[in-house]
């Protein structure tokens, strides 16, 4: 048999195999179970509850949302757990938000979750990530009577605002950038369920895959304004200078900031120049009546700046005891240096730095004083 024979014959067989190969089978829609929400509680060091929520978007469902919890050791192995229960394929194309039992991050668990979704090509990047007080299954399983849908509800609060003053890196991206990067440590927004609400309690501090403590909002603001976000949350200020007790309320804050470093590894010295501009939205103390020219509020601006010096210097030393870095402090210093950078760099620096704070305020406008 000649070669263009042989060819020919080749290329029908191949045609013939094609057309009797089985087709994909594509699941229908209403037999598909889209998860908005995974949760994770600790159970023990091999054993983890996960839950799901899973949006009901037929109109002939009872609930418009449902929840299926099941214990596991690996997060695939539950997720086939899940779809026996519900009797669905189930998918994460549509996950949104990733809870996590506090116990469960300060046995050091997070990283290994969110690695394994990070490489699932289901999971987008920008999937949002929290730390729950208490138990994540309750939070999933309460009754919100001004939110019914809770995919919806923790999306919603978890997604970067204005008014609330945590990191906008919180979605899995963030997380495993800053937990694979030595000169940066993870934060997480916490979260607390209380009577039918749930509320944004602080952020998490990290430190060697564990959850170290928690921080206050005012305090993770102060990672914000040093991080150079330009649109700062409203921003409290309690002073007691020669006034007594006042609480000043700045909001529309435009910020910026600029570091000046020595470049120096072994006596390091940071320079950190912050400017602040807003509105004096609220005040409360003994100068309410005082503030209506512009030499007052010039005089409040030099107190605000002195406090705010006072309360960055504290947070700084505060995580420097903590030997953490979760505002990128070392790069400043990293990006001088010859030769690879590790977390023991990180940490010695961190030990040797001196940091010297310069704010600058400008009061736009006032508000409500009281």
């Amino acid at each position: 048999m000649s070669r263009k024979l042989v060819l020919i014959f080749t290329f029908f067989v191949l045609i013939f195999l094609i057309g009797c190969s089985e087709k994909e089978v594509k699941v229908p829609l209403e037999e598909v179970g889209m998860v908005g929400i995974m949760a994770f509680d600790y159970i023990d060091e091999d054993t983890t509850k996960l839950t799901v929520a899973i949006p009901q978007y037929s109109p002939e469902a009872k609930r418009n949302t449902q929840i299926f919890s099941v214990k596991t050791d690996l997060v695939s192995k539950g997720i086939v757990k899940i779809e026996k229960l519900s009797d669905k394929k189930v998918i994460l194309n549509q996950l949104r938000v990733v809870l996590i039992n506090e116990e469960y991050a300060q046995k050091g668990n997070v990283q290994k979750v969110i690695q394994h979704l990070y490489r699932n090509a289901e999971v987008g990047n920008k999937v949002l990530i929290a730390i729950v007080k208490g138990n994540a299954e309750e939070m999933l399983k309460g009754k919100y009577l001004d939110k019914p849908n809770i995919n919806f509800y923790l999306n919603d609060l978890l997604l970067p605002s204005i008014n609330t003053a945590f990191n906008p890196n919180t979605n899995i991206h963030g997380f495993i950038y800053t937990i694979t990067n030595p000169v940066f440590d993870p934060i997480i927004p916490v979260i607390e369920k209380i009577d039918d609400k749930i509320e944004i309690k602080g952020v998490a501090l990290f430190k060697n895959r564990h959850m170290l403590e928690m921080i206050t909002p005012e305090d993770a603001l102060i990672i914000q304004a040093i991080q150079g976000r330009k649109k700062l949350a409203p921003l409290l200020i309690e002073m007691n200078q020669g006034y007594n007790k006042e609480k000043v309320m700045l909001d529309l804050i435009e910020s910026n900031v600029k570091f000046e470093s020595n470049k120096s590894v072994d006596s390091p010295k940071l320079t950190i120049s912050l400017k602040i501009k807003g509105t004096l939205s609220e005040y409360k103390g003994k100068r309410e009546h005082e503030l209506n020219t512009p030499k007052s509020i010039a005089i409040l601006e030099k107190d605000i700046n002195e406090q705010v010096e006072k309360d960055i210097k504290k947070f700084i030393e505060k995580i420097n005891d903590l030997e953490i870095d979760p505002i990128g402090l070392s790069e400043n210093f990293r990006m001088y240096h010859k030769g690879k950078w590790n977390k023991k760099l990180t940490k010695e620096t961190l030990a040797k730095l001196q940091v010297v704070v310069r704010v600058d305020t400008s009061i736009i406008s006032t508000g409500t004083l009281k």
